[in-house]
């Protein structure tokens, strides 16, 4: 069943832009002016056809209005309602959904001056009252996390880069059936052409020289130097990351501009992201990686044996493909630890994640410490009605010494649940059935249903009640009045 297409704020935003009335805009759309006001009020969803009859009238990107994009800006505004500063205000759920139906405009100003203000009061409250240093926010990593989810993920002048380093090097990617796949050891042939190129000589090195380190770079030798600890897809993945560093500097320092960001660590970081997404685009080729991925149904171990990739890599690949001319299916992904923290997230298909604090724990991707190495699959659905299919598994560690602790994570990638049809994975689950979505949420205080006996915090506009008489299931006893 497809679902209804409710972006009323962003047809009367279009409307407005080009300076027309309701009575102008419905005449060329041969409307009448009242469907257009329930148009603009999301009283009724926008058809297929009015959509191509918009994308015919006017200049826009049909996609990309089509995207309903209220459920980011709901767990925004939600998550600024759970901040201490304005708890005691018991905003319900439904009075932010109306207010963002009403005026997203203002709502997303709200945003944007609640995160100033947010970033002010972490920059003054570095130390507590008798000097010790507090925890900040780690505002570089969610700074380049946006900076990313606005550009979908996706940088068409990297992918160009990528390309020509692969013709160049003599990477190719034809297979003999005629489908297009990866070469058998392409690290040796990049390793020769950084060298004859770049005048860069490429050595692994033991363990006892590199010590804990997995790259470096030599200045004065002219020599990237990567540990025996990695792997082969975590050498190539390496040796690209520095030499995108090295000679991809142009290309970097202007997409950076573009953050318009003056903080040099938030800067120096979007350069490494955007260097491992170079990488990761010189190891599984746009075109070749998506047409394997299509005919191979989305099939994660198989597409990591023919790009010769992790699955970690071949999983932030598939965040990436979204090229106007030729998409894959938008998937969402995130890494975790056993203990719930994130280290890596990208929001997509309207899926979002909480900026603060960790995900839901009925979520299977909690669940993958317990099967190692075994993918979990899932249909799932939010309070607000949006429905994934997700998968989950844990990666191998990249390496740790014998005295060390092994750092274990576990990753999830997912999708509208529309999607699953077209993914090997949910073969076996019967998606058009509600018994078969297990209800989750994208954070306990950011989450309305009342019944879950596995919440960590309350939600945000009720309180709590204390009966020594009566207990029931689960932490907290609501009051939901």
């Amino acid at each position: 069943m497809q679902e209804k297409i409710l972006v009323g704020h962003k047809l009367r935003r279009l409307r407005q832009s080009m300076e027309l009335s309701q009575t102008a805009m419905s005449e060329i759309l041969d409307i009448s002016p009242s469907y257009l006001n329930l148009l603009e009020h999301n009283q009724r969803p926008l058809t297929v056809a009015l959509l191509l009859r918009l994308g015919n009238s006017f200049d826009i990107d049909l996609k990309e209005f089509a995207e309903d994009d209220s459920a980011a800006l709901n767990t925004s505004i939600t998550e600024i309602f759970t901040d201490p500063l304005l708890a005691d205000e018991r905003v319900p759920r439904r009075e932010i959904q109306d207010m963002i139906t009403a005026a997203p405009g203002a709502a997303r100003a709200i945003y944007t001056l609640f995160q100033a203000y947010r970033k002010v009061r972490d920059e003054i409250e570095v130390t507590t009252g008798d000097g010790r240093m507090m925890t900040k926010v780690n505002a570089p990593v969610e700074r380049v996390r946006e900076f990313l989810q606005s550009q979908n993920n996706y940088f068409a002048v990297l992918e160009d880069a990528a390309e020509t380093l692969c013709e160049k090097a003599g990477i190719m990617f034809q297979g003999n059936s005629g489908e297009k796949t990866a070469m058998e050891n392409p690290l040796a042939n990049i390793a020769n052409h950084i060298n004859s190129t770049a005048g860069l000589r490429v050595r692994v090195l033991p363990v006892k020289v590199m010590q804990n380190q997995l790259r470096r770079y030599d200045q004065h030798r002219r020599e990237i130097l990567l540990s025996e600890a990695l792997r082969r897809p975590q050498r190539q993945f390496h040796l690209l990351v520095q030499y995108a560093l090295l000679s991809q500097q142009p290309i970097l320092d202007e997409i950076c501009a573009t953050l318009d960001s003056d903080d040099q660590q938030t800067v120096s970081l979007l350069k490494v992201t955007l260097a491992a997404y170079f990488a990761g685009a010189v190891m599984m080729p746009y075109d070749a990686f998506l047409e394997s991925a299509k005919n191979l149904r989305y099939d994660l171990d198989l597409l990591g044996r023919r790009f010769d990739t992790s699955l970690e890599q071949v999983c932030h690949r598939l965040t990436t493909l979204n090229a106007s001319h030729m998409r894959g299916i938008p998937f969402f992904f995130v890494r975790v630890d056993d203990a719930g923290n994130i280290s890596k997230r990208l929001a997509a298909a309207g899926m979002q994640f909480a900026t603060h604090g960790g995900t839901c724990p009925k979520w299977a991707v909690h669940k993958a410490f317990r099967t190692p190495e075994k993918i979990l699959t899932q249909a799932v659905e939010l309070p607000g009605g949006q429905k994934f299919f997700t998968l989950a598994r844990t990666v191998p560690p990249l390496w740790s010494a014998v005295s060390e602790e092994t750092t274990e994570f576990a990753v999830a990638l997912g999708c509208e649940l529309h999607h699953a049809r077209d993914i090997i994975y949910a073969d076996h689950i019967d998606t058009g059935k509600p018994k078969n979505l297990e209800p989750i949420g994208i954070g306990c205080a950011a989450c309305e249903r009342m019944d879950c006996t596995q919440r960590a915090h309350p939600p945000i506009g009720h309180e709590l009640r204390f009966d020594g008489h009566m207990r029931r299931a689960g932490m907290f006893d609501l009051d939901i009045n």
